[in-house]
């Protein structure tokens, strides 16, 4: 009697295609996910752009304009910097805020400030900003910090730049004041993206006789 020993059976080429059809989706997506993370963390922002002859500036929540007999320094413009891979409709908190000048104290009465009159081409609401002064005896003085905070859906190619535009307007009320020193109010952006946070600083530059504020 002879005895017939079992040959291994070769794998059906179909079968191995569509193991492979299976398989390769898997891998596909292993790799998507990284590089969208990847891609926020190379990302940066930037004020790039200013005006430096600003003459008229709104009054905000006004149909006030008020020419200035100065030329006052604004920043216009804050860049979203991307690295390798595409963002797609990141979704974004942004908040700017504009400090007091340094260097000029008002102990009594009350100047305006600087707010952000609209950002992205989108002009802003009041209960998304706010201008708060300094009291004493419950009596507000000297400059107003102001804050708006807003959302944003961020969309920027590989390696590109999404320009964002900002146009700040005076803020508070002027009391019957008047300011005879250079001042400078410091500018700072938040933006919160993807689990990071960017932040960047400027400043805005009225001088000595400009009326504005």
């Amino acid at each position: 009697m002879t005895e017939q020993t079992p040959q291994p059976q070769s794998l059906n080429r179909r079968s191995l295609i569509k193991a492979a059809a299976w398989t390769a989706p898997a891998v596909g997506v292993a790799i998507a996910t990284p590089l969208a993370a990847a891609s926020i963390n190379n990302a940066s922002i930037d004020w790039s752009a200013s005006q430096t002859d600003l003459l008229s500036l709104r009054v905000l929540d006004s149909q006030t304009v008020i020419t200035a007999q100065a030329l006052i320094t604004v920043p216009t413009q804050v860049s979203f910097i991307n690295g390798p891979g595409a963002i797609s409709a990141q979704s974004a908190v942004v908040t700017i805020t504009v400090g007091r000048p340094t260097g000029i104290n008002l102990t009594l009465g009350r100047a305006r400030g600087f707010g952000v009159y609209s950002y992205n081409g989108v002009v802003t609401t009041p209960a998304q900003r706010s201008a708060v002064y300094q009291t004493a005896a419950g009596i507000p003085f000297g400059f107003p910090l102001t804050t708006w905070s807003g959302t944003q859906s961020i969309t920027v190619a590989s390696n590109g730049t999404l320009n964002i535009p900002v146009v700040f307007g005076l803020a508070g009320v002027n009391s019957g004041v008047g300011v005879s020193a250079l001042a400078t109010f410091p500018v700072a952006i938040t933006i919160v993206a993807g689990g990071r946070t960017f932040n960047d600083a400027t400043n805005i530059s009225v001088p000595v006789g400009a009326g504005v504020l």
